[in-house]
């Protein structure tokens, strides 16, 4: 977890997702990259400086060029006020759309990780809706992690792996349950994996000893298994995060589909919308 990018619109939704990438870097000792991404004439080589003016003010380019240099002033501001010795804020206007910039950005500053602010709101209009996380997790070939409004630290050495056994027994989940082992053992946190059960069926046992030959298979360290019995299964994976305090709630998952696929059925809507904890995502088909 040495490089951390946060893709921000620089609204105190996106704050969030700084405060917790410096939480992390306490203990990853990470490289933060804050990164605006907004389509402009400038190049990767934009400093802000008034010199820029003189070459590209013409009048089609003065108010994009008045607006980066905005975005980039902000930037830096709160990049002053979240960098540390150790774990640096680095800065910049990116110019790219969000999800083409995302998708560039990782592979050429080696990212490992993305943290996006999100409002868990429908709205088309909000930078950081539900929809312009999804386009981050679709496309990013590292993990993501959502975090909503009024953000607090939980209980970092807790994280809760929400599992199902009814997904394609042929996935490939060992560079995702890699990643997130690695994760444990920087934050020296247990995984508690946790599968819903409805109530109505009798398959415990069943499914316990899935969730053990899962963890088995893919080397999941210092782990606990739970069954949750609730006829929903977003609410009920909430709630036992939620009454373990936990730092995290991950998922596994596919762009396009899967059991718990984040961000674009009602189950998915509910864990962005609902869940205060952080979500981490693993798109198994991008990792």
């Amino acid at each position: 977890m040495k490089k951390i990018l946060i893709p921000s619109d620089l609204s105190v939704i996106s704050e969030n997702a700084i405060r917790l990438a410096v939480d992390l870097s306490r203990a990853f000792n990470s490289e933060i990259y804050l990164v605006n991404f907004t389509k402009h004439p400038l190049g990767e080589s934009f400093t802000a400086t008034g010199e820029i003016d003189k070459k590209y003010a013409d009048e089609e380019n003065v108010y994009t060029i008045s607006l980066v240099q905005k975005y980039h002033k902000q930037l830096g501001q709160l990049a002053a006020k979240y960098s540390t010795a150790t774990s640096p804020v680095h800065y910049q206007v990116y110019d790219a759309n969000l999800k083409k910039g995302v998708t560039s950005f990782i592979k050429e500053n080696d990212i490992d990780l993305v943290i996006m602010g999100t409002s868990g709101e429908e709205s088309v209009d909000e930078f950081f809706s539900g929809n312009h996380t999804e386009q981050v997790i679709e496309v990013a070939t590292c993990p993501v992690i959502s975090v909503r409004e009024n953000y607090r630290q939980g209980d970092f050495s807790k994280i809760v792996l929400g599992l199902s056994t009814e997904r394609d027994k042929k996935d490939n989940f060992l560079k995702a349950a890699n990643f997130l082992n690695d994760f444990a053992v920087g934050l020296n946190a247990g995984i508690e994996i946790v599968n819903v059960v409805d109530p109505d069926k009798n398959n415990k046992a069943e499914r316990e000893k899935e969730l053990r030959e899962f963890a088995m298979k893919f080397g999941l360290k210092n782990h606990a298994v739970n069954l949750v019995t609730n006829s929903d299964k977003e609410k009920g994976l909430i709630s036992f995060a939620r009454n373990r305090n936990a730092g995290f709630l991950a998922v596994f998952t596919h762009a396009e589909d899967g059991f718990f696929r984040i961000f674009r059925n009602s189950l998915s809507e509910d864990l962005s919308m609902n869940s205060e904890i952080p979500v981490l995502t693993i798109n198994l088909h991008n990792i």
